[in-house]
């Protein structure tokens, strides 16, 4: 029997079997804070898992987990629910990563890299000594290096591979730096490759190139209705920092949209070659090959089949078939946007659940926000400081959605008991407001901007002074106002031994630049770019300010140490 993480044809299986019983369970208080359409109410069944990515539910009603980070030697959990909670039964597999399926008697998990497989007994538990590598040799470099798992009804098996570059740039995010002439990277990474699932040892040899043009994606889904991948692809950054020349701050939060994209084989999406302008409906070709902001893209690349704001990060995407829910939901679409953090100086936006209504297989009408305030609170939203940010989703036997996020190791169960409930939808003092519009051209207006979580509070020196107007301009869209830097992606500057420690060391950091390098024992995924534009004196100043912020308390940089480390290189 086929499994999909949606449980669509198992679901019915299981009603010819047994009395449905999602409607009669008996409804626990809402403690979790979410904010939801009335009628739903929230569960929190499992917290403080690790990095939990992706999850599937059983038929049994038992959760599968992947962690970005094994914890305990465990990359995938199995827990068990019982009473509104989960309880973790047993661990397995000494790797992280994100893609989960189950499927014909086999569970598959991704690792950034490779794609396994376990045989699964006829009540879906784990033979964990049961393990095939089905998928080798994938590109893992750190950057954009998550692999998602999806398969059609035929059982073809898809793995969307990150391009491990922000634009296919020469100099990966330095300003003015060109794009690669055809992109190469794309020949193992931008797209979605399509594998047989029951074969070992397979590799991009064995593999079909489905779908090209595609920056990132961790967000997929098959639909059934229109017998067609989903997928939804993370936008570009930096629009404005690498071409200051062409586009502003605010186009740079802006721009372009996170697009869902409804494939078929042999599909170009467009990127690194355009980007896509929700504002002007248009594919704009990127600066990096040309364009300025006005010229449209080449006609080649395939039109979005929706979009949505800039940077709110879309990781996961699942169609909605079971009965629980109104009937207003049945084939749309759940989106779960991860959450901005590269919008500044505007306000971040996302940290939420989105629905987009489907007909007939594709987007129809305006999208909604559907759970809201993971993140905590309206402030925590505009600073990016989020308690939670989704990042998985997955229907229960019972129509129930899960979420799961990143960040607290959090399992959310969403149910729909209109009798019990009093939440009320889309509260007036929501963490995002939603200007409603046509699918592809919805517009958001986010919370104006609060003071950070953590205040920088330097000591009122010149140095200090001219130096956090060089931070704002070159260092606070990757590292925060606040200095906190951005989760999994770019380090915090609170203190780091790398901002405590070795003065020589840290200009080298601003001079040449850091990629892939264990910062306090963590691994972030963007490169930061050389900044060795920068005058000995802005480098300097720049430094003396962090130095001296965000709870730091170090001495200064001075401007001959700053000369003397360039002069060495």
């Amino acid at each position: 029997m086929n499994l999909p993480r949606n449980n669509v044809f198992t679901a019915f299986f299981l009603l010819l079997l047994l009395p449905f019983t999602g409607t009669t369970q008996t409804p626990q208080p809402d403690t979790t804070g979410l904010k939801l359409p009335e009628g739903f109410s929230s569960l929190i069944v499992a917290d403080k898992l690790g990095k939990t990515r992706h999850l599937l539910i059983t038929p049994q009603n038992d959760i599968y987990v992947r962690l970005a980070r094994p914890v305990n030697g465990n990359g995938t959990l199995l827990l068990h629910q019982e009473n509104g909670k989960a309880t973790v039964k047993f661990g397995f597999g000494n790797y992280g990563g994100t893609g989960i399926y189950l499927r014909d008697g086999y569970l598959y998990t991704a690792s950034n890299s490779e794609i396994f497989r376990y045989k699964v007994d006829a009540n879906n538990q784990v033979d964990t000594n049961s393990m095939e590598r089905i998928v080798t040799g994938l590109v893992d470099k750190g950057t954009h290096e998550t692999k998602s798992i999806m398969m059609d009804k035929e059982g073809n098996m898809y793995i969307p591979i990150g391009c491990p570059s922000n634009s296919c740039q020469e100099k990966d995010r330095q300003k003015g730096s060109l794009g690669m002439a055809g992109c190469p990277l794309l020949e193992t990474s931008g797209g979605v490759w399509m594998f047989k699932r029951d074969k070992k040892d397979q590799t991009y040899a064995d593999g079909i190139r489905y779908a090209t043009g595609l920056r990132n994606v961790v967000a997929v889904d098959w639909n059934y209705q229109a017998n067609k991948l989903f997928v939804m692809q993370h936008g570009r950054d930096q629009l404005n920092f690498i071409f200051p020349d062409m586009y502003t701050a605010k186009d740079n939060a802006e721009l372009p949209a996170e697009c869902m994209y409804a494939l078929n084989k042999g599909d170009n999406a467009g990127w690194p070659f355009i980007y896509y302008d929700r504002f002007q409906k248009k594919k704009m070709l990127a600066p990096e090959y040309g364009g300025d902001g006005k010229k449209e893209g080449s006609a080649e690349f395939i039109e979005p089949a929706a979009a949505y704001p800039a940077h709110m990060a879309p990781n996961d995407l699942l169609f909605y078939t079971g009965n629980q829910f109104p009937e207003k939901y049945r084939n749309g679409a759940f989106i779960a946007f991860h959450g901005s953090w590269n919008r500044a100086p505007e306000p971040q936006a996302g940290f939420f659940v989105v629905f987009q209504p489907f007909k007939n297989g594709m987007p129809s009408g305006e999208w909604e926000v559907f759970a809201d305030n993971f993140s905590g609170s309206s402030d925590k939203t505009a600073n990016g400081r989020a308690d939670h940010r989704p990042c998985g989703l997955a229907q229960g036997p019972d129509g129930s959605l899960y979420v799961c996020d990143d960040k607290g190791g959090t399992i959310f169960k969403i149910s729909y008991n209109k009798k019990e409930s009093t939440v009320k939808a889309v509260p007036a003092k929501q963490t995002t407001a939603v200007k409603k519009t046509p699918a592809g051209t919805t517009a958001v207006k986010t919370a104006a901007a609060t003071k950070p979580a953590t205040k920088a509070t330097p000591a009122a020196s010149p140095a200090i002074a001219a130096g956090k107007i060089v931070y704002t301009q070159n260092c606070a869209a990757c590292h925060q106002a606040d200095g906190g830097g951005v989760q999994d992606l770019n380090p915090p500057l609170s203190k780091t031994s790398y901002v405590l420690g070795n003065k020589t060391r840290l200009i080298n950091v601003v001079l040449e630049g850091l990629s892939q390098q264990l910062v306090d024992g963590e691994k972030y995924g963007n490169a930061m770019p050389p900044l060795n534009y920068l005058s000995d004196k802005d480098i300097a100043n720049v430094l003396t300010f962090i130095r001296a912020s965000f709870g730091n308390k170090a001495s200064a940089v001075t401007e001959g140490e700053v000369k003397k480390a360039r002069a060495k290189k």
